[in-house]
């Protein structure tokens, strides 16, 4: 599986798209599910054995401490054979497949999750369901993103496993922000990758951002063109973020010239502004991901995103910055 080092040119376009529209974001990272142990049991005549609830318990905590440790073998352990996860979009993850990816992220990759109650009820005497919500914080993100789930947990033999997660997302409360506060990214924009290498295989893209003639929707227009070398097409985005007035929130379209689209909902984070969404994909694949657009000074705004591990076979850039162009002031 290549990572972000890896990255094609149509893939910045494409995490672009998702970054301006965005996916994401992300309970999709929820691979990181860390069921709570302060599991409730609801109580009633036929209550569960405690032995049952407390051996659920023991193993939710197992998982967790796996999932810290980054021990893909303990992940896989906890689930059954044919155990998967599904995110809020209906993208599946198989659990073979979350114990490689959990087993590759570093601490700083992991996200955030509070322990929080839950409602455990068992439907049979081998089968339980927990329902809970988790708020996620993800890394770069000092607001959490609300968000539910249900775990399913059948025993095997003597042992609690995983056998399915389900994952939704829940609106984030809306802020006071107004779309006059994004005036900042009006002007004439370069992004510049984080490192030579990355620029080189990308090659170069370019944006400009102004208003529409009524000031209801910021227009962006981004080009990328790949190296000479590299045979693909120059690909073009175009975007347009505005207020809309049936969510009460600030939201974005944007539409790429390899066919993608997405959608996003932006909101702010202290000093950051965040998209999240989803985009779909010329090959009509759906990713969502969270884009976190941090302002350094005038002319300077670092691009950080925060995308699902396998959204793709190729990794997509986790971080650039983008660098006002001479003479390319605001409007």
């Amino acid at each position: 599986m290549k990572r972000s080092g890896d990255v094609s040119t149509r893939q910045i376009v494409w995490a672009e798209s998702l970054a301006v529209s965005t996916a994401g974001a992300c309970l999709a990272l929820l691979l990181a599910v860390p069921l709570p142990a302060q599991d409730t049991a609801r109580a009633t005549s036929d209550s569960p054995p405690a032995t049952d609830v407390a051996a659920i318990r023991a193993a939710a905590a197992a998982y967790r401490e796996a999932l810290a440790r980054g021990d893909a073998p303990a992940i896989r352990a906890a689930w059954t054979a044919d155990g998967d996860v599904i995110d809020g979009l209906g993208n599946v993850m198989l659990a073979g497949e979350l114990a490689a990816v959990s087993g590759e992220q570093t601490h700083t990759d992991r996200p955030a999750a509070p322990m929080g109650e839950t409602r455990l009820r068992f439907i049979a005497p081998n089968v339980a369901v927990e329902d809970g919500v988790l708020d996620v914080i993800l890394p770069g993100m000092t607001m959490p993103l609300p968000g539910s789930f249900t775990a399913m947990w059948v025993r095997q033999g003597d042992t609690w496993k995983l056998a399915g997660v389900r994952e939704a997302e829940r609106p984030v409360v809306a802020d006071a922000s107004s779309l006059e506060d994004l005036d900042w990214m009006v002007g004439e924009w370069v992004l510049e990758p984080e490192d030579d290498s990355e620029s080189k295989q990308a090659g170069s893209m370019e944006m400009t951002v102004h208003w529409d003639a009524g000031r209801t929707f910021l227009v962006r227009e981004a080009r990328l063109t790949p190296p000479e070398d590299s045979g693909e097409s120059v690909v073009e985005l175009q975007q347009r973020i505005g207020w809309d007035p049936l969510v009460g929130r600030i939201r974005s379209w944007s539409f790429s010239t390899d066919g993608s689209r997405a959608e996003a909902t932006w909101f702010r984070d202290g000093t950051s502004w965040v998209a999240r969404g989803a985009s779909v994909l010329p090959d009509g694949s759906q990713v969502n991901s969270t884009n976190i657009y941090t302002p350094d000074g005038r002319d300077r705004c670092v691009w950080r995103v925060i995308h699902p591990p396998l959204a793709s076979d190729d990794g997509l850039p986790t971080r650039a910055t983008w660098v006002r162009k001479a003479g390319g002031a605001a409007r």
